[in-house]
């Protein structure tokens, strides 16, 4: 008896396709550098003062300082940081569903083989 696999309605597919690496790290890349890039320019001509603490993050962003070079040098990091953390989730995450629907997969077919000398 073979069992024929039931097809999964398009939005629950959806759900298990997995994420593209790339396009990911690609788009969480693009939303850091363009919030770093952003908040810096708004820090620079809203609060003259710097009363925000921006330059604490010339510790971790080698270049960046509170001036227009600086933000697109704090966005080039923030954009390689965003990307590396964003590939690295769409990574971890296939792998984790990968895992769970082979360990699902194989738990069906025990089960379903389970009564299987019964039949004979």
């Amino acid at each position: 008896m073979t069992r024929v696999p039931a097809r999964l309605p398009r939005q629950l597919a959806l759900v298990f396709a997995p994420l593209d690496k790339r396009a990911f790290g690609l788009a969480v890349g693009v939303v850091l550098a363009i919030a770093l890039l952003s908040l810096t320019i708004v820090s620079l001509f809203v609060d003259p003062h710097q009363q925000f603490p921006l330059a604490l993050l010339r510790e971790y962003l080698l270049g960046y300082a509170v001036t227009v070079r600086g933000a697109m040098i704090g966005a080039a990091w923030m954009f390689f940081i965003g990307f590396v953390w964003g590939w690295f989730l769409a990574f971890c995450r296939n792998l984790v569903l990968a895992i769970w629907l082979i360990a699902i997969h194989v738990r069906a077919d025990v089960a379903a083989s389970r009564t299987f000398l019964d039949h004979i």
